[in-house]
């Protein structure tokens, strides 16, 4: 009996943008990096990005 793995690599680049923006935010915040849109855009796409990758390459939560 095999189990067919699901990933979610929509419901990761949402999470990606949505972590990439809050990051930006506090990273503004607290002076850390100068508030520009470069910057913001920088973070929140590269976030999504990685939120792609990882829904493909982190190991998969099973159910049990």
């Amino acid at each position: 009996m095999t189990t067919k793995v699901r990933r979610r690599p929509v419901l990761g680049f949402f999470a990606g943008l949505l972590v990439g923006f809050g990051l930006a935010l506090i990273l503004f915040s607290f002076g850390i990096l100068e508030v520009t849109v470069m910057w913001l855009a920088i973070l929140t796409v590269g976030m999504a990005i990685l939120g792609i990758v990882l829904a493909y390459a982190a190991p998969a939560r099973g159910r049990t």
